[in-house]
């Protein structure tokens, strides 16, 4: 009974991070460590449930408003699509679905390993020195048969920016949230302020096609792959995804990119046991703890959450859009830029305010142009692409 109070504690503190752009889970996994003299062995139920309802929530802001964190960036554009054609709430639908499929799938995948007693440590030792070659070669098939001019502009101009701004850089996560609020999340806002109000939305649900399944699917896959790439999250698999399920096709590529983001977080937990080592803040604060996990207790945690989450956000997400309807888009658009803006100051007082402003007006720029000349977002994704080759070399 105590760690179903502590889930439910982390699931209420996931939820409340997940409204607001720019706030991420790692930011109150620093802060949580005071109160681990209070929640003892609970602290582990509580960070599944805040890093799981997180993830959930955190769709709102994207699908509603157009602004992502670095997991749900290639996503924010065609999500924002939906809400402009008033059909946000099934985009939300979408995501949610898609993210609570990929956690099954996830967990499918950890018993077959477990059950096959298959030697991940093993292929992922021997795959390691290959990465930046695979990666290089990934990334150069991309760019060559994007057939666009701007495309290739978009993608190396993003990948310069991030070799720049985040190789060995001290103050990487302060950084990255200065560089995902300024490529992804200021220049659709700022093109949201044309819009005075949004679309009648249309709270309704979206058939159900059997290519939803394959996307969660590859969207799983990706989660999986991610186990093996050092320094590569969430947000590089999406962008290697986005270009098998194509943006054009939407609702097919929000689930796949709903699904890669849980599924990468729920692998990067299980990595602790697969390739003896955590793939995100979270995992890693797990992995200190030391304490023994049952797997059994792991699984179960996790997928309570994601039932819980997943019902919070159909509900909290009905209630926003429509009041959101009967309040100018504009001002929630303004308000947001300077809220964002807000919190790539204060995040980066520890550091060099100056540089982050710098480094957010660059990233401003470049999404600004990747808009106006018609590039999909997720090009611009090599801003951790390029960074992340030149760390595994």
């Amino acid at each position: 009974m105590d760690n179903l109070l502590f889930l439910f504690l982390g699931i209420i503190c996931g939820t409340f991070t997940g409204l607001f752009p720019g706030v991420h889970p790692n930011n109150i996994v620093a802060l949580s460590f005071l109160f681990i003299p209070f929640l003892e062995d609970g602290y582990l139920f509580f960070l599944i449930g805040m890093v799981v309802a997180h993830y959930f929530i955190n769709y709102i802001p994207t699908v509603f408003l157009g602004v992502p964190d670095d997991e749900t960036a290639t996503a924010v554009f065609p999500m924002h699509r939906l809400t402009l054609k008033g059909l946000g709430y099934e985009a939300v639908f979408l995501s949610g679905f898609g993210a609570f499929l990929g956690i099954v799938f996830s967990i499918c995948v950890v018993f077959i390993i477990y059950l096959l007693n298959l030697d991940f440590y093993g292929f992922y030792e021997s795959l390691k020195p290959h990465l930046p070659f695979i990666l290089t070669l990934i990334l150069f098939i991309i760019v060559v048969f994007s057939r666009s001019y701007w495309t290739a502009v978009v993608t190396i101009l993003s990948g310069i920016f991030g070799v720049i701004t985040l190789y060995k850089n001290p103050s990487f996560n302060c950084t990255l949230t200065a560089i995902f609020t300024g490529m992804f999340g200021i220049p659709i806002l700022m093109n949201s302020l044309k819009i005075t109000k949004i679309p009648h939305q249309i709270i309704t649900f979206p058939d159900f096609k059997l290519s939803f399944l394959k996307s969660a699917f590859l969207g799983s896959i990706g989660g999986i792959l991610r186990v093996f790439l050092p320094a590569v999250g969430g947000s590089q698999m999406n962008y290697f995804l986005s270009k098998l399920i194509v943006e054009s096709n939407i609702k097919n590529f929000i689930i796949s990119q709903g699904s890669i983001t849980l599924a990468s977080e729920v692998f990067s937990i299980f990595a602790l046991f697969l390739i003896r080592t955590g793939r995100s803040g979270v995992a890693d604060a797990i992995g200190n703890l030391n304490i023994d996990v049952n797997l059994f207790q792991l699984i179960t945690s996790i997928i309570i959450a994601s039932s819980i989450s997943c019902a919070i956000l159909l509900y909290l997400s009905k209630f926003i859009l429509l009041k959101m309807q009967k309040i100018e888009f504009k001002k929630i658009s303004m308000f947001f830029i300077l809220f964002c803006t807000f919190i790539v100051v204060v995040s980066s007082i520890k550091y060099d305010v100056i540089y982050h402003l710098v480094v957010y007006l660059i990233g401003i720029s470049i999404g600004t142009l990747c808009l106006k000349t018609k590039t999909p977002l997720s090009y611009m994704m090599s801003v951790l692409i390029f960074p992340t080759i030149l760390y595994l070399k």
